[in-house]
């Protein structure tokens, strides 16, 4: 990322900043963005940031507080100093800032996983051993400090702000299957057993699912489905004080999005009844609306028509991305919000950030009007990618809302309804709940996507 911040980056990261403390026109009059560090002395009674034209190099990173600066501008391991009547920040805060939030290193690299997503295992989280922590959260604490330290000085009013008194928790569940028994889990058994699909379950195991799920189909008078499992999710997390946002996605490519359709009276019933306890409903973009607008136009028609829902969220099938053409065409049909953004191969911070936010389109150079809530944890990376013990599945997830709760900020679940099935993980339902009263004994406050933005499109971005 070579040559100084635009002014239009730079707001961008200011907007965020002011989610945190009040940027009065007093506070922001008083920044002086300094490209030629010789002329700090022309200034007094500033607060003078210090910017950095040079690329990202991570043999030049440097650590303040523990806290990786991806563009250090000065010798010193501080974050700031007082001269003059100034606040200097010491380093490029802003443009390390903007790295991450913007998703700019998704932007301009090509590495992509199987799936054609950009993965952990490509991003500089990965390579600073970062993922576990909010970064841009520690450096707005830094810029707060210098900030709150100038107001200090010159008797200048300023206040923090916080959306949350603990943090905010949001469980989602995406609804990609709703039946386990019938002829494609067959045939698609059959094809794990002979070793046509690659598995990580024994052959007596899959065996024994062929026989189990045959059995389930001949027997047409068993309605019984793992995979139905709607009420038994709703009745427990309610019991838990928790309601959640089911993501319903249509039918599409075969074998990779849905094989239910929105049209279906089954699911227009059961729309209508987790709306009816309380439940959010979003739509769960199709593989092909992550980048065809005219896919997304179709779905979030027929998803309006079933649910008769205007505003709504969308979380994308498969975490599904190209950045930034998503989220400009989310902005384009006027989803309120998307939560898509977590990796799919490691939980954490994607975008290093524990609030909700607005991306940007690098090409015209301005922030994106759809709300981004990151997603932190989902169910298959625990345990099909990390293959994480239940012990280290809990410490791990417990580690995440910890750094979240520091900064008031939102947590983001999603379990499908799908890895609720016993012969697959005996056990499973145990741990779900398990995990679910862990997170709850952090006392988080339970929010819909939807109350999540309301209560930030009360901040002026």
């Amino acid at each position: 990322m070579k040559g100084f911040l635009n002014k239009a980056q730079i707001e961008y990261v200011l907007s965020h900043l002011n989610n945190h403390i009040d940027l009065n026109e007093t506070v922001k009059n008083s920044f002086v963005f300094l490209k030629y560090h010789d002329k700090i002395s022309d200034y007094s009674n500033k607060i003078i940031f210090l910017l950095s034209d040079k690329d990202i190099d991570l043999n030049e990173i440097v650590s303040i507080n523990q806290i990786p600066v991806l563009f250090p501008v000065a010798g010193e391991m501080n974050s700031f100093r007082k001269e003059d009547g100034n606040i200097i920040v010491h380093h490029d805060y802003i443009k390390s800032a903007f790295f991450l939030l913007s998703g700019y290193q998704e932007y301009v690299n090509n590495e992509k996983d199987s799936l054609g997503r950009f993965s952990y295992m490509s991003s500089v989280q990965e390579k600073l051993k970062i993922t576990d922590k909010p970064i841009v959260n520690y450096y707005f604490v830094e810029i707060i400090k210098a900030i709150e330290e100038f107001c200090l000085m010159h008797n200048i009013k300023t206040g923090k702000k916080k959306e949350f008194n603990t943090f905010a928790f949001l469980l989602t569940h995406d609804i990609d299957r709703i039946s386990y028994y019938n002829m494609n889990t067959l045939l698609y058994s059959l094809k794990l057993l002979f070793g046509f699909k690659k598995s990580e379950n024994s052959r007596i195991y899959l065996l024994k699912e062929v026989i189990n799920v045959g059995l389930h189909i001949v027997n047409i008078f068993d309605k019984r489905d793992p995979y139905w499992n709607f009420e038994f999710l709703s009745a427990n997390e309610k019991e838990l004080g928790i309601t959640s946002t089911y993501f319903f996605l249509p039918r599409d490519r075969k074998h990779v999005d849905s094989y239910y359709n929105f049209t279906d009276k089954k699911i227009r019933n059961l729309i209508a009844f987790l709306k009816n306890k309380e439940n959010e409903v979003g739509l769960h973009g199709t593989v092909a609306s992550s980048e065809s607008i005219d896919s997304l136009k179709v779905i979030i028609k027929d998803f309006k028509s079933a649910t008769g829902l205007s505003g709504f969220g969308i979380r994308q099938h498969k975490l599904m991305w190209h950045h930034p053409l998503t989220a400009v065409n989310h902005g384009k049909v006027g989803i309120i919000y998307d939560a898509t953004l977590g990796f799919a191969d490691h939980e954490g911070f994607r975008n290093s950030y524990c609030h909700p936010f607005k991306l940007f389109d690098f090409e015209n150079n301005r922030m994106l009007p759809t709300w981004e809530i990151p997603l932190n944890v989902m169910d298959t990376t625990l345990l099909h990618y990390r293959h994480l013990s239940n012990e280290a599945l809990i410490e791990s997830v417990s580690e995440i809302v910890k750094e979240i709760k520091k900064f008031n900020g939102v947590f983001t679940l999603l379990w499908h309804n799908s890895s609720l099935y016993e012969n697959a993980m005996p056990g499973i339902t145990k741990l779900y709940f398990d995990l679910l009263n862990k997170i709850l004994a952090e006392q988080p406050e339970i929010y819909s996507g939807l109350e999540i933005i309301e209560k930030y499109n009360s901040i002026k971005l």
